[in-house]
């Protein structure tokens, strides 16, 4: 092969394959990058600690597998797995879909008139791909907290649009709102509602990922009211709130946001024909099934003729992009669901998993208090984090002198909570306590 190339335009020749758009990507995102860099530390001997991962391991580094689910997957007869699922998704996943997002308020939310529908995606991401795909125009911005998920932007330039934030935290807390900036979420809708005619809102909570985060009560409520007041504020501006449920079953409240809703609409009354509520569900963490890419798209909104031309958008959206969701998990989580002694098995082994998540975090409370670091809020599921401007030279110092490895985050660090064992959490405590001196 010649090492000699053709320059079209200061590139060279094969370039030209592809489109600008295209020329701006790039490879791994730092949370593979880092895990890695942390598997090849181990395999070179050394004892690490890995706090990179955002699956569940156990005390001694390994996944972490709730075995009802793994007894019902590898028992399932050859055609479900193998077999395509229909493009919808099963029908009875699709209908947990809808409990796994609204539990016990389902009924009232449903009598209340508000009409739901699922459809079945690859994962909690093909959720969010539908979403971005069909709530908003492309180039239009699509509102984040200020501190998020990172592949939320890889999926957010994929669809051609952009990201606006407001502020993760408030700088000066309302009572009962500590966790909420609303004033900045106000004033970020009332921009993008004079600028766009769609806003789509990606909240991922309970249990935040990178922070640990779960909005209270009244801050779910602070949050609905003012994306509902802007509703009625806007009539020609169509409004979407999807919350990214993704660790909602490992956090203290996992149907707190189907509860707000049904109290807001008790309260309130009729539901704005321009506002719809969303949940990508994913059963990645819930069911411990990563790799077999199980979620789903969940959208309410009180209009059944608009939900069920809602049904066939998503469906041409799915088709056009993963044709057909896996079909074994949506067997065997439906079976799951459907029989008392199976569900019973599945949420001992879920609650088991919650506990250690909460020892582990009270674990890692502790030691960061013993050390002086400041961490953000961190109340559920998979996360913590800390704030610090040197992040990368943090994580550097912690991985190369103190074999911790965590992920250097846009504003700070984030510490894997479910894969880092409670007696290891003093280590990696110290790690950063140091990475901090040194760098300061």
């Amino acid at each position: 092969m010649s090492d000699i190339s053709t320059y079209v335009d200061g590139l060279p020749a094969a370039y030209q394959l592809l489109n600008p758009e295209a020329l701006n990507k790039g490879g791994d995102d730092r949370i593979f990058d880092w895990f890695t860099r942390c598997l090849a530390a181990k395999k070179a001997g050394r004892d690490v600690v890995n706090g990179t991962l955002g699956s569940l391991l156990d005390d001694h580094g390994h996944l972490a597998i709730n075995s009802t689910v793994e007894r019902q997957i590898r028992g399932q007869p050859s055609i479900e797995l193998a077999g395509y699922a229909p493009l919808r998704g099963l029908p009875l996943f699709r209908d947990l879909a809808i409990e796994l997002a609204l539990g016990s308020n389902r009924q009232a939310i449903e009598e209340a008139g508000i009409s739901a529908i699922s459809i079945a995606t690859p994962g909690g991401c093909g959720a969010l791909s539908a979403s971005a795909s069909n709530f908003v125009d492309v180039g239009d911005s699509i509102l984040l907290r200020a501190r998020h998920w990172e592949p939320y932007r890889t999926i957010i330039v994929e669809r051609g649009c952009e990201i606006a934030t407001w502020p993760f935290l408030p700088e000066t807390p309302e009572a009962g709102l500590e966790h909420l900036e609303r004033a900045g979420l106000a004033a970020e809708l009332t921009r993008l509602a004079q600028s766009q005619k769609r806003i789509l809102i990606w909240l991922n909570d309970p249990a935040h990922n990178p922070t640990g985060l779960s909005l209270q009560a009244s801050e779910r409520r602070a949050m609905l009211e003012e994306v509902w007041e802007h509703a009625l504020a806007y009539p020609e501006v169509g409004i979407t709130l999807l919350i990214d449920a993704a660790y909602a079953l490992y956090a203290a409240e996992p149907y707190g946001w189907a509860t707000t809703l049904k109290e807001e609409i008790a309260r309130r009354g009729d539901f704005p024909e321009n506002l719809m509520l969303c949940f990508a569900i994913s059963c990645s963490k819930s069911h411990t099934c990563y790799g077999l890419r199980t979620g789903a798209l969940v959208c309410l909104h009180p209009n059944q003729q608009f939900t069920d031309k809602l049904e066939d958008v998503l469906l041409h959206t799915g088709r056009g992009t993963w044709s057909a969701a896996p079909r074994v998990a949506q067997r065997a989580i439906s079976e799951i669901h459907n029989d008392a002694e199976l569900h019973e098995e599945w949420q001992g082994e879920r609650d088991s998993f919650k506990r250690m998540l909460d020892e582990r975090r009270d674990a890692f409370r502790r030691a960061a208090a013993a050390h002086n670091l400041s961490l953000d809020p961190t109340h559920d599921g998979y996360f913590a984090f800390l704030e610090c401007e040197s992040n990368q030279q943090v994580c550097e110092i912690a991985a190369e002198q103190h074999d911790v490895f965590l992920v250097p985050l846009e504003g700070g660090v984030r510490i894997g909570i479910c894969a880092i064992a409670a007696e290891q959490m003093e280590r990696v405590a110290a790690a950063l306590a140091d990475g901090l001196a040194q760098t300061r």
